[in-house]
């Protein structure tokens, strides 16, 4: 009995740990959070322009999706960032501008029109989503994911580049 006891208690504190960990910013659904792996559910899809020449024919992108509270720290950590040979790197920004290091464009999405065309969700606080979608070099997007934490942990979305030809 007391062993039963203390897996019970052990098992709601874990629950309860987890549930804590989770912020507004992330998905509804955790298992659409950041899976890992592509192509899930309905991709790949052609990819909407982002700007006149991201995507391009032949090129990887990343295009990132944010707040204006999370772009500085992305445009902070993406100089340290090195996406690989053939990659484009654009963010978008839900509000009406901003800048980022040299060569990154910034593009302005007052309705989150843009996030809503790369079929990012709407996280649990209902407002714009925050992550990343990723596309391969002929249009198509194979990866998107809400990462409110994306900025510290730019080193997943390498991973993910480099799965995609």
């Amino acid at each position: 009995m007391a062993v039963w006891l203390v897996v019970a208690v052990t098992t709601g504190v874990l629950l309860a740990l987890s549930r804590a960990a989770t912020g507004p910013l992330d998905d509804p659904d955790p298992a659409r959070q950041r899976p890992g792996y592509l192509d899930d559910g309905a991709l790949p899809v052609p990819a909407p322009e982002v700007t006149e020449d991201i995507p391009a024919p032949g090129r990887r992108a990343v295009v990132f999706f944010v707040r204006p509270s999370e772009l500085e720290p992305l445009c902070e950590a993406l100089p340290g960032f090195d996406p690989g040979p053939a990659v484009d790197v654009a963010v978008v920004l839900v509000g009406k501008g901003g800048r980022c290091p040299e060569g990154i464009p910034v593009v302005p999405d007052r309705e989150a029109e843009l996030a809503e065309r790369y079929g990012l969700p709407a996280p649990r606080d209902g407002g714009p989503p925050v992550g990343y979608a990723v596309v391969d070099g002929a249009g198509d997007i194979r990866y998107r994911t809400l990462d409110p934490e994306v900025a510290s942990l730019l080193g997943e979305v390498s991973t993910i580049l480099q799965a995609v030809s």
